[in-house]
């Protein structure tokens, strides 16, 4: 078993059919078989069902491809570090970020790095933050910011800063000056961090009055700002005029920013150059 054939057995898996994959590939089908049965004659295993037209995996087959997926990417890490070792600093800078601190932290940060590297590619994902972590976990990413503590164990965490939770209505609204327990609410969905925390935060104030989830911070505070909603958010993602912001509790309750990332995957000089960057604008 070698790398080329663990690329081959992932063509044909994410295709599910051996001509599509060839062609993918560059190989004839014929080509491809003779490859795909090689492998599972190393391995004394099928991979594939191959009743009907198209090829599916076995038990077998779905096992050994997330470990292929592992060693693919543990090789290209292997290949970046080699490649950036012998050139001067460029490649590509592969960010998960949550929502509200890509939309109000991102910009300033990326346009300052690329400034400093002019021959480095970023690419920043909005992500939610299970997803930040897994791809941390899976080398698709090389850094993420979202919260401390991390959900997952196996990942590096440094707390940058706090940030309270708000509940925010439209400035000069009924709704502003109404009791919280009667304001209804716009929330993000359940698979968001900051609605988990959220939830647990407003857990002994009052019962929220959700009427509403929406999966856009934008579109949730253009809700509020038509008056017929308030939301719960953390105070940097309230931004624009016309809204109101007001305490929940004292002390209020916070959410911990940090910056997240995978101690047993290589580190490239360009996550090395961004993390030192987050550091100094960011860290408390």
């Amino acid at each position: 078993m070698d790398l080329h054939q663990l690329q081959l057995f992932q063509a044909i898996a994410e295709e599910g059919h051996l001509g599509r994959a060839a062609a993918a590939q560059g190989l004839a089908p014929a080509t491809l078989s003779h490859h795909l049965a090689a492998l599972e004659r190393s391995l004394g295993t099928t991979l594939f069902d191959r009743a009907g037209r198209g090829l599916r995996l076995t038990e077998t087959g779905h096992l050994l491809r997330g470990f292929a997926a592992r060693i693919l990417n543990e090789a290209a890490a292997a290949r970046a570090a080699i490649a950036e070792h012998e050139r001067a600093e460029s490649g590509t800078l592969r960010l998960g970020v949550i929502h509200s601190f890509h939309a109000n932290l991102m910009p300033g940060l990326v346009a300052e790095f690329l400034s400093a590297h002019p021959h480095i590619r970023v690419d920043a994902r909005e992500m939610i933050a299970r997803d930040i972590e897994a791809g941390l976990l899976e080398g698709e990413l090389d850094l993420g910011l979202a919260f401390s503590p991390a959900g997952q164990a196996g990942l590096g965490c440094l707390r940058l800063f706090d940030e309270a939770l708000v509940l925010v209505t439209a400035e000069g609204s009924p709704l502003a000056g109404a009791p919280p327990e009667e304001i209804p609410l716009a929330l993000l969905p359940q698979r968001f961090a900051t609605r988990r925390m959220i939830d647990a935060a407003l857990k002994g104030r009052w019962v929220p009055k959700v009427v509403a989830e929406v999966d856009a911070i934008g579109s949730i505070l253009a809700l509020v700002r038509s008056g017929a909603v308030g939301t719960v958010l953390s105070s940097r993602s309230v931004v624009g005029g016309g809204l109101d912001c007001r305490a929940i509790g004292d002390p209020p309750p916070i959410r911990s920013a940090a910056l997240l990332w995978c101690p047993s995957r290589y580190q490239s000089a360009a996550a090395r150059a961004f993390s030192a960057l987050v550091r100094k604008r960011l860290g408390e």
